[in-house]
């Protein structure tokens, strides 16, 4: 039984999916990449016009599949006071998401996407270590300084600030201050004091660590959408029914330097564990 098409339910699991440049394709792809913007010339009004100069790059992007499955006895499924077969699907699309935002940002590059920090990883100027005894205003410059190297030449989209809930307990605890009537109000609000932006929690970003950038400039290619299988017959002789979900897609940034990864009181972390089966890494 093929459950159909699920990207759109997956995009309210993930939270990533839906900022990045997504392509559909049926086969590996190449991702045309605009360059800086030139600068128009002024001239007379009946002079010839000047020439200007652009250059376009490519991202070349292949085939990786990021799936799972539950094997259900059926004897579960029948005598379950909830609709467990329902309830298993949500979890699917749940674990799609959270692998698909945990490439987006330290995908390996091996067999699966190349996340926005493994990019940059290698490049001094995008990772960014604050010390870890700036307070308040000191704190929130040192922040603001390290978003001014992620560049957003090539951007249409707004910035956004990738951390787990403890780092935003610590944002938070920075910018709380006394309102008008005496109360103590931490002005954050899901966005970046002062420099803007959405604050997006994924706790599977290490504690003290942020992630800025411009995830319109991340490029995911998908191949033939997402589905959910379900099927009685491979674990026929267990009793079991067995419900699958799969996804095939990569991805990397488009340009890199559109990210920086900052680290709070020590250097930012760069790599994080992906489950996986030995016998294919």
């Amino acid at each position: 039984t093929i459950l159909g098409l699920i990207r759109e339910n997956v995009m309210e699991y993930s939270k990533l999916y839906a900022r990045v440049n997504r392509q559909y394709s049926s086969r590996d792809g190449r991702m045309i990449v605009q360059g800086v913007a030139p600068e128009a010339i002024w001239t007379e009004c009946c002079a010839a016009i000047n020439e200007l100069d652009i250059t376009f790059g490519q991202v070349e992007l292949d085939c990786y599949k990021v799936a799972g499955y539950f094997a259900v006895c059926n004897a579960a499924i029948e005598d379950s006071d909830i609709a467990l077969v329902d309830a298993l699907t949500v979890a699917l699309m749940q674990a799609l998401g959270k692998a698909i935002d945990k490439a987006i940002i330290y995908g390996t590059g091996v067999k699966m996407p190349t996340g926005a920090v493994t990019a940059i990883a290698s490049t001094a100027s995008q990772l960014v270590t604050i010390s870890g005894s700036a307070h308040d205003k000191a704190f929130f410059q040192a922040i603001i300084a390290a978003a001014a190297k992620a560049e957003s030449d090539y951007s249409r989209g707004d910035k956004l600030w990738i951390m787990n809930e403890n780092t935003y307990a610590t944002l938070m605890s920075e910018a709380v201050a006394l309102d008008g009537s005496g109360a103590y109000v931490a002005a954050i609000n899901g966005r970046m004091p002062a420099i803007g932006g959405e604050i997006i929690v994924l706790n599977f970003v290490p504690d003290n660590n942020i992630v800025m950038g411009y995830f319109d400039l991340y490029v995911l290619l998908e191949k033939l959408g997402m589905t959910i299988d379900t099927s009685e017959h491979v674990k026929f002789l267990d009793d079991q029914t067995v419900l699958r979900a799969k996804a095939r897609m990569d991805g990397k940034p488009a340009i890199a330097k559109a990210f920086v990864a900052i680290g709070i009181g020590e250097a930012p972390t760069t790599e994080v564990e992906f489950p996986g089966n030995p016998s294919q890494a």
